[in-house]
């Protein structure tokens, strides 16, 4: 699934952080000494008064057990809270002049959600076809 369905859930970064460390049952104070910040920073940033610093944000996913779509999810509310910068596509999308060559274009032909689908399954079938 390629949707907003677990955003629509956690509407904001800090909520999505507390319910997943409140999931595993992990306390501010542990979850702020696993990733070596300051609990009263871990507390500003689940109240969305802070943001998560770039450096910590994979650390985090993985002190969250966050795999697949839950890692999305987290990336994505995680750029929509600062401005829609997404930290896990910057690099990518700075290497690759063709992947802004293509947003542009997707972005001037306005092309549909499903069309966005359509590619991503299409890529998801090369990627079994190739054993990658």
């Amino acid at each position: 699934m390629h949707d907003n369905e677990s955003q629509n859930v956690h509407p904001t970064f800090g909520e999505y952080l507390k319910a997943k460390r409140e999931s595993l049952g992990k306390t501010i104070r542990g979850l702020a000494a696993e990733l070596d910040m300051t609990p009263a920073y871990i507390s500003d940033i689940e109240k969305g008064n802070r943001y998560a610093p770039d450096k910590h944000l994979e650390k985090m996913a993985e002190k969250l057990n966050l795999t697949g779509e839950d890692k999305d999810v987290f990336y994505d509310l995680a750029g929509i809270s600062r401005n829609d910068v997404f930290p896990d596509l910057k690099q990518y999308i700075s290497k690759h002049p063709v992947a802004r060559v293509a947003l542009r274009k997707a972005r001037d032909l306005n092309i549909s959600d499903s069309r966005w689908n359509e590619f991503i399954e299409s890529m998801d079938e090369n990627e079994i076809n190739d054993g990658g």
